[in-house]
């Protein structure tokens, strides 16, 4: 989102930069149910554990129309932000909010539900349209090779609506699934091509994860299609970020 000049960007919403203004930050550790505190560090380690990827900034915030925000400043990833509210509802509330997301087909189904916003916003800090670092851009001709190929492929199933959105999003989406879902041949099998390949990992971040459908401004009509996480491009992001 252009909030400063253009030099402070959200993830794209439904077609759109996220628009809402961030205030109230704060730790993770002012989260008041300690089940959901240890479940978002737990997402936390899992994606820094499967991606080698560290974004250090993940805080606690107020902002309207979204569970999560992912901040390009300049160029470079600055911070995630989760939306103070929807995380404070506790553990139970938050899983189920994406559970109804997966059986409506806005977001793409995983096995951790209550993982889902954080480790989306992570593979926004990872890579997104808005970074202009050089293993960025190069891994981003591999993403958006894969995005058109994906959008092609009609036979694929289980992504959810909003994976169709943008290029960012279905990256978005499908490091998620390929962090947390279930097997299939898009993901877990390639993941460690994806993890050794030498042309893309240094490249990834940006992104707003909508709280639903009725919160973007373009709700997608196709099917819901099935990725194949066999990106070659999480290395070149990897180790630096």
């Amino acid at each position: 989102m252009g909030r400063n000049s253009g030099s402070n960007r959200g993830t794209k919403d439904g077609g759109g930069d996220f628009k809402g203004k961030i205030t109230n930050v704060g730790p993770l550790v002012e989260m008041t149910d300690p089940q959901m505190y240890k479940a978002t560090k737990q997402a936390i380690s899992r994606y820094h554990a499967v991606l080698g990827v560290r974004q250090r900034e993940v805080k606690l915030a107020d902002f309207p129309g979204a569970y999560g925000v992912h901040v390009t400043a300049n160029g470079a990833s600055k911070a995630v932000y989760l939306n103070r509210s929807h995380f404070n509802q506790g553990a139970k509330s938050v899983s189920r909010a994406h559970s109804d997301n997966y059986t409506s087909g806005w977001s793409t189904r995983t096995n951790k539900p209550i993982a889902h916003t954080v480790t989306h916003e992570l593979a926004h800090a990872t890579w997104n349209e808005h970074l202009t670092g050089a293993n960025q851009r190069a891994a981003g001709k591999e993403i958006r090779s894969l995005y058109r190929s994906w959008m092609r492929d009609k036979k694929k199933s289980g992504y959810g609506k909003y994976a169709r959105t943008n290029v960012s999003e279905f990256w978005a989406e499908t490091v998620t699934k390929a962090v947390h879902g279930k097997a299939d041949k898009l993901n877990l099998p390639k993941r460690k091509r994806l993890l050794s390949s030498s042309n893309s990992m240094e490249k990834l971040r940006c992104g707003v994860l909508p709280m639903s459908s009725k919160n973007t401004s373009q709700v997608l009509s196709t099917k819901p299609r099935h990725v194949w996480m066999n990106t070659p491009m999480i290395t070149t992001l990897g180790m630096t970020l």
